[in-house]
């Protein structure tokens, strides 16, 4: 059985270097690839509207903040990972499942 899981990387820009990276899974995991690629539209969409993010000129990477006169940006990037859920774990309890 598979699931997917939304990963999100964040990469901190200063005078056009990066010194700061970090990945993280969002806790909810999507039984079709296509509701977890409409969060990640979603999620763009509502960044764009409320958060003064813009669409991203850096390949690989999907939308992009401006701070300080474009000397420190941040640029996020959405990836969609695949998470096999183990079906015999699945009879056992919860503890079981935490080691997946």
């Amino acid at each position: 059985m598979q699931h997917y899981r939304v990963k999100v990387l964040i990469a901190m820009q200063r005078d056009g270097v990066f010194v700061h990276r970090n990945e993280f899974m969002h806790p909810e995991s999507f039984a079709l690839l296509d509701d977890a690629l409409a969060f990640c539209a979603g999620d763009m969409e509502e960044k764009m509207q409320t958060g003064n993010y813009f669409r991203s000129q850096l390949y690989g990477f999907d939308l992009v903040r401006y701070r300080n006169l474009c000397t420190q940006n941040m640029y996020i990037a959405y990836r969609v990972a695949i998470q096999t859920v183990n079906r015999s774990l699945l009879a056992r309890d919860f503890e079981s499942l935490t080691y997946i």
